[in-house]
């Protein structure tokens, strides 16, 4: 009579793979944590995150072009058109066409924005000194530097990369 056979040992159970942990949504859940530290001086300013942005970005770089804007603020093209258009509105931005070619133009801020940004800058330096003493000075510095190496792998230079979403 033949024996029956013997099941072959069963492997060793291996734990479940670890999920990866959701890296664009815990890089939009620190951006929200800071945003919500920076909005009582954009409240003051009466302005919106994106027009903030924008006037940030004038301050820091000068005068631009759209695309360069869209490019630094992480706006759509064709959202930048309408708030470029308010913001004209508002006499925060000027826009001037370039004499050579008339489908380029280039944004530069009026007196009233230089002077609200002023009106705030204390504002927002308060705001980052509390992070560093929340945070430690050191820490922010990583930050810094990790997300400067982040950026610099997701976007090499000359790589345009993809059209920005409204953020």
């Amino acid at each position: 009579m033949p024996r029956p056979r013997t099941p072959p040992a069963s492997p060793v159970p291996q734990p479940a793979p670890r999920a990866r942990r959701n890296l664009p949504l815990l890089l939009l859940q620190a951006r929200g944590g800071l945003i919500a530290r920076f909005r009582p001086v954009l409240k003051k300013t009466g302005l919106t995150e994106q027009q903030f942005r924008i006037l940030r970005a004038l301050d820091v770089y000068g005068t631009l072009e759209p695309r360069e804007i869209c490019s630094i603020c992480h706006i759509s093209s064709p959202s930048l058109a309408g708030v470029l258009a308010r913001m004209e509105a508002l006499d925060l931005v000027c826009r001037e066409r370039l004499k050579g070619d008339q489908r380029r133009q280039h944004v530069s801020l009026t007196p009233r924005a230089v002077g609200m940004f002023k009106d705030v800058s204390g504002d927002l330096e308060d705001v980052y000194r509390q992070l560093e003493a929340d945070l430690g000075p050191e820490f922010v510095a990583e930050v810094y530097a990790m997300l400067d190496r982040l950026l610099a792998v997701l976007h090499p230079p000359g790589d345009a990369g993809a059209e920005p979403e409204d953020a």
